[in-house]
């Protein structure tokens, strides 16, 4: 039988569970984009197996990444395998300052050489930990002056490891390597991936309806990885345009509100206004709104005339007696509630809404009140009855 003979190598499966780490950090990254401060792009396996784009004003720069995994979650990467330096004995032959090179340090060192001052930060993941000797050089690195020998020897060979034409100064090579990160012990990155969901959750929860059932959590994760392994497979010419660029190997906000199926302009609109809930109570309108058969541009209406009611209401309630709005308040969270229980078809709100506002005409409110504020009114109830 198959399962009772062993297979003759695993090969494929590892690199498969290697690249889904990968995946799983690329997309943990760009969640961070959602926050709408300076990260506003995520480029993936292009340089690096991804690359997370800071914008400050009018310049960019770039924080590379590198994801290494190990099955064994006892293993402790050596000082070789990082830095390509040994405990004892190290020499600075050619085959020696080549082993630096192709370490894992040296495959990122060389982005602070190439990239410069664009180069903001390189870092390495991974889901073990360092032996002793690589967390020794990893403290000594915020020590200054540096006195480690072992980065000290680094510093010095750094430049004829990469063969520059143009050597960096010694304290010029010493503040790259002060740009180099690790991160031990990342729980997302274990092959089975079970931290990924529980670590990812808490990050969209900011940026979605707040009663998502596990499944729709799960949907979202798994359509953001799989984002993540098209933008990284995607052919990438070497003559690329930034636009293309853009297009091809990278995820920026318009990539990952269509998965949180949030529309740019509500997410912008509602970001702006500074309220932490914002988020949440679009998400709730997306979600309650496709249910109900409403369009793209419907969606962006509704959403609008709900933030047109509560500016309103905030500012211009004064204008109402406190009977006359109370009753109204009344209405509309009437007509939420009979609208949701009646299947929420469109057509069925607007005679609601219709005859709403046929019967405020002749009240002190009739002056004020449009259509576009009752419906924003409705959805504004809408969103309170779903997040209390």
């Amino acid at each position: 039988m198959l399962h009772e003979v062993s297979p003759r190598e695993g090969a494929g499966r590892d690199t498969i569970s290697r690249f889904q780490a990968q995946f799983r950090a690329a997309g943990y990254a760009s969640l961070e984009i959602l926050e709408g401060k300076n990260i506003d792009r995520v480029y993936c396996d292009y340089h690096d197996d991804f690359v997370v784009r800071h914008k400050n004003g009018s310049q960019y720069f770039y924080h590379f990444f590198q994801v290494k995994t190990k099955s064994k979650r006892n293993h402790q990467w050596s000082l070789l395998e990082i830095f390509g330096i040994k405990k004892k004995g190290q020499s600075a032959d050619r085959n020696a300052l080549d082993r630096i090179r192709d370490s894992f340090a040296g495959k990122l060192l060389i982005h602070t050489i190439n990239f410069g001052e664009s180069c903001l930060r390189v870092t390495l993941l991974t889901n073990v930990q360092f032996s002793d000797d690589v967390e020794s050089m990893i403290e000594d690195l915020s020590k200054s002056p540096i006195s480690n020998p072992k980065l000290q020897f680094l510093i010095k060979h750094l430049c004829t490891a990469f063969e520059l034409s143009s050597p960096f100064s010694e304290s010029e090579v010493e503040a790259n390597i002060c740009k180099l990160c690790l991160q031990p012990g990342i729980t997302y990155l274990n092959a089975d991936g079970g931290e990924f969901y529980e670590q990812a959750r808490s990050a969209i929860y900011k940026f979605s309806e707040i009663d998502l059932e596990h499944s729709e959590t799960l949907e979202i994760l798994e359509s953001l990885v799989s984002l993540v392994e098209k933008k990284s497979s995607t052919q990438v010419l070497s003559s690329v345009t930034e636009a293309d660029l853009d297009d091809k190997a990278g995820i920026g906000i318009e990539e990952l509100l269509e998965i949180l199926s949030i529309s740019k302009t509500a997410y912008q609109n509602l970001l702006n206004g500074g309220d932490s809930k914002a988020l949440k109570r679009a998400s709730i309108m997306q979600r309650k709104l496709s249910e109900a058969g409403a369009s793209d541009a419907m969606i962006e209406y509704c959403t609008q005339q709900k933030i047109n009611w509560d500016v309103w209401l905030r500012e211009k309630r004064h204008l109402a007696t406190e009977y006359d709005l109370n009753f109204l308040l009344e209405e509309l969270d009437q007509i939420q509630k009979t609208w949701a229980k009646s299947g929420a078809r469109m057509g069925a709100l607007q005679t609601q809404i219709d005859e709403l506002y046929s019967s405020k005409q002749n009240s002190k409110l009739g002056n004020s009140l449009t259509k576009d504020l009752l419906l924003g009114g409705v959805f504004s109830f809408l969103v309170r009855s779903e997040t209390e």
